[in-house]
């Protein structure tokens, strides 16, 4: 053989072959590394679930504790005392007295007669019978004892804490009127409360003559949150759910395909429906009764009763508006934008009509693209939400008339200035929120076919004719794949010169389970509205409270070791408003940190450099919108189904004034489903959305990465983790008691 000659290489069996074994999910779940962190985690749930039941079991609520008398009368006591909030301290008998047990039907001890009652039989021979003392002091001589747990003194009823408030024994705050109490308060009842009580016929009326208001109290209830067993039950539910969709990992689908494959059902199929879109009177029909509500709630919130629960425009704003809007989304996406009265009002008046197609007298200015696009949404979203809580506009009804008013002078000035409609597109946080959510909404607008939008010369959609308005939004038609942006305003319908366009039923969540496009402004929003619906489910619940006041003590006394003085004014009157929104900062900043260090996680374990954390930061964002929509549902079914007996009551007397125009002004105040019942929708539409979530970041996973299977895993399985504590969290907040929305009656 010559020695130039290269040897005859045989071809490797592929049953013999060496290399490595590849990352398969279904191998390592049967007896690998996974099944035994899954034992490890459904351990811990269960260890956790047994020391809450044993805590549980152990709450001394409702318990009595017997204090001795000296014991309670120590200065030193008093904090420990204090703390043991809910329980009554009680002085037991004095020395040498046993204190004996009722005996119930047992018979007396032998060699003791018992008495019968006496009734009106005369005393015994040599004993004197004293009779009532009334209002006059013991004899000289003989102390008076309080009864057993109450205070003799007044002052002793309630105590003063470091920041000045009054608190009562067991640690609950007790909220005063400015001016309520003191001098110059007014005196009696009013003519209504003296008819009621005259017609009764139990009470002197004249008796109420000096009686004094102390205090308007906006009577807030507590929701319960759910039980331990389900929120246990739903951990071990979420963990095992995690694992089982992972183990299908990238089967069925090729993550490099560009085909939006889903399923849809056209509703302009219909003759009476599509000739109603392309109507110019069906939208105006639409908006007109919207637009009569508004202008209701506005003056029946300035003019009607200021006292939280009397009143139908808070209830109406924040219990069914703002609550139901988020159930629409998911149904029928951006419909809310369709009917939205703070643009109609300045459009119908800028145009001069309702259907006529006119363009509007403005300056026309191009909206400042650069860097800004949504970021005006955003702080607006964050400075809403934080004036909503911090001024209790929930119970403000003058607040939540001018917010109303303050969005149409908004949307009105930006239509003066600006082409189209700037305040839809960049400005109106509630748009951008709801078109967050209409990404898993199931109703659309898209081309029927591509090929008639690539050849259209005219781009009618876009600009506009004679027939329709150019699309509000600068949205073209033959590239819209989601409905982030579209306000289903159905113009492009009416100008669109080759009927090319159809509104659809959809699945839900079709834009971001296929290739979609990603910015950086939209992944900001994305996470700022589950972190943003968090905050608010735990601004709502008591443990916040302590929360807020422990970090306000921890500052002033911050201050006080550093600098001998509190310079920020933490303990003065705007110390409440200072804390609230430095810890509503922290509730922003830091989970937007913790995501940031979970991005840069999944790039180092990733092992591919070409994928920038930036990248990951931005797509990923809107897999986490599946836990924020459902877990923002589960928290607003508690308040809708809780709350909309308000509604009965408050439409019968919408301004307050005691009318009872449909006889259900005195309506009782019901749960609309069972406690329990809304416990297992809470649980269910959380474990949907976590589901989903992971879902959506499978798929994600296998386009950022082209089908790479070792990097998507690894990837996915960081991310897989961080929606198992966001939906651990949710299910956490929903445990917890919360606070009505708005008064009760």
């Amino acid at each position: 053989m010559s020695p130039t000659k290269k040897p005859r290489r045989l071809p490797v069996i592929a049953e013999q072959s060496r290399s490595e074994p590849e990352d398969d999910p279904l191998l390592l779940l049967r007896g690998g590394r996974f099944a035994r962190w899954f034992a490890i985690c459904l351990g811990v749930v269960g260890l956790f679930w047994i020391v809450g039941a044993q805590v549980r079991a152990g709450d001394p609520a409702g318990s009595v504790l017997l204090v001795h008398s000296e014991i309670a009368k120590d200065a030193a006591h008093g904090p420990l005392l204090a703390e043991r909030g809910g329980i009554a301290a009680q002085t037991p008998p004095p020395a040498g007295i046993e204190e004996l047990a009722p005996r119930g039907d047992a018979p007396p001890p032998a060699g003791i007669e018992e008495l019968g009652p006496r009734g009106d039989a005369p005393q015994p021979a040599g004993i004197e019978e004293l009779a009532p003392r009334g209002d006059a002091p013991p004899p000289a001589g003989i102390e008076e004892l309080a009864p057993a747990g109450v205070s003799g003194d007044d002052n002793e009823v309630h105590t003063i804490d470091r920041f000045g408030r009054k608190r009562t024994r067991s640690g609950a705050l007790i909220l005063e009127d400015e001016g309520s109490s003191g001098e110059g308060g007014s005196l009696g009842i009013t003519d209504s409360q003296r008819d009621a009580l005259a017609g009764g016929g139990f009470f002197d009326v004249g008796a109420f003559d000096d009686v004094k208001v102390v205090k308007r109290k906006a009577y807030v209830h507590l929701m319960p949150g759910i039980p331990n067993e389900a929120f246990f039950g739903a951990s071990v539910v979420i963990l095992l759910l995690s694992f089982l969709v992972f183990e299908r990992y990238g089967k069925g689908w090729d993550p490099r395909s560009r085909k939006r494959n889903y399923w849809r059902f056209e509703l302009t199929r219909w003759p009476w429906l599509r000739r109603a879109i392309k109507s110019r009177w069906f939208q105006p029909a639409v908006q007109l009764p919207v637009v009569i509500g508004f202008v209701a709630v506005i003056v029946i919130g300035l003019v009607g009763s200021q006292e939280p629960g009397r009143n139908l425009a808070p209830v109406l704003t924040w219990n069914i508006w703002w609550i139901g809007l988020i159930f629409l989304v998911l149904f029928a996406g951006n419909v809310w934008c369709y009917m939205c009265p703070w643009t109609a009002i300045p459009d119908w008046i800028m145009r001069g009509s309702l259907t006529n197609v006119r363009a509007i007298k403005s300056f026309g200015k191009k909206y400042p693209r650069f860097r800004l696009w949504m970021w005006p949404a955003i702080v607006l979203f964050a400075f809403v939400t934080w004036l909503e809580i911090i001024f209790d506009a929930a119970n403000r009804p003058w607040l939540t008339s001018l917010f109303g008013i303050f969005m149409v002078v908004l949307a009105w000035g930006l239509l003066v200035v600006y082409e189209r409609k700037a305040m839809c597109r960049y400005v109106c946080f509630v748009g951008r929120v709801s078109g967050q959510y209409a990404l898993m909404g199931m109703l659309e607008l898209r081309r029927r076919d591509p090929e008639v939008c690539r050849t259209c010369r005219t781009k009618d959609c876009f600009h506009g004719n004679e027939r329709g308005y150019p699309c509000p939004t600068h949205e073209f038609m033959g590239a819209m794949n989601e409905n982030q942006y579209c306000t289903l305003c159905t113009e492009c319908v009416k100008s669109c010169p080759h009927d090319n366009i159809a509104l659809n039923a959809r699945s839900s969540g079709a834009d971001i389970l296929f290739p979609h496009r990603g910015k950086i402004d939209e992944a900001y929003m994305a996470i700022l509205v589950f972190i943003v619906s968090a905050f608010h489910g735990a601004a709502m619940i008591p443990l916040w409270m302590e929360w807020e006041d422990g970090l306000r003590s921890s500052v002033i006394d911050l201050q006080q070791a550093i600098f001998g003085a509190d310079l920020l004014g933490f303990a003065g009157s705007h110390g409440g408003t200072m804390t609230f929104t430095l810890m509503m900062l922290g509730c922003i900043i830091i989970p937007g940190l913790t995501y940031l260090g979970l991005c840069a996680l999944m790039w180092a374990l990733s092992g591919r450099r070409d994928v920038g954390i930036r990248v990951l930061f931005i797509r990923f964002s809107y897999t986490l919108l599946p836990i924020a929509l459902f877990y923002h549902l589960a928290h607003n079914a508690v308040h809708v189904f809780w709350e909309w007996s308000k509604i009965r009551r408050l439409v019968s007397d919408p301004l307050g004034w005691g009318h009872d125009i449909f006889g259900t002004a005195r309506a009782p105040l019901t749960a609309l489903w069972s406690p329990e019942s809304i416990w297992y929708l809470q649980v269910g539409l959380v474990i949907v959305g976590h589901i989903y979530g992971i879902y959506v970041a499978q798929r994600e996973a296998f386009r950022v990465y082209r089908g790479d299977r070792r990097a998507s895993l690894r990837v996915h399985l960081v991310m897989m983790f961080g929606m198992a504590l966001m939906s651990l969290l949710s299910l956490w907040l929903l445990a917890q008691p919360m606070f009505m929305r708005t008064a009760d009656i």
